[in-house]
């Protein structure tokens, strides 16, 4: 827990829990593409007139439930196919 980040740190307490330091990563990775897109299309630039990362700790928790609910939701797509297999 030591060479934890204040962002992670930040993330964590607004999630509840702690995130895997993998995890942590990539979501704050595909956070800051999200940044990135959000301020080419409104033709601002990073950290200048656009968004920063103060909007980091913001967007990494929503990247991390998207997530969550993607696996959830393939994983009952997975059990339905399954079951309609069994009927059929």
């Amino acid at each position: 827990m030591g060479n934890k980040s204040a962002l992670q740190l930040e993330v964590e307490k607004e999630m509840g829990f702690e995130i895997d330091e993998d995890l942590f990563e990539y979501a704050k990775q595909y956070a800051r593409r999200k940044l990135e897109v959000a301020n080419k299309s409104v033709g601002r630039t990073w950290g200048e007139d656009g968004y920063g990362d103060e909007y980091l700790s913001l967007l990494i928790p929503d990247v991390i439930r998207e997530m969550a609910f993607s696996a959830y939701c393939d994983k009952r797509s997975a059990e339905n196919l399954a079951a309609r297999k069994a009927v059929s």
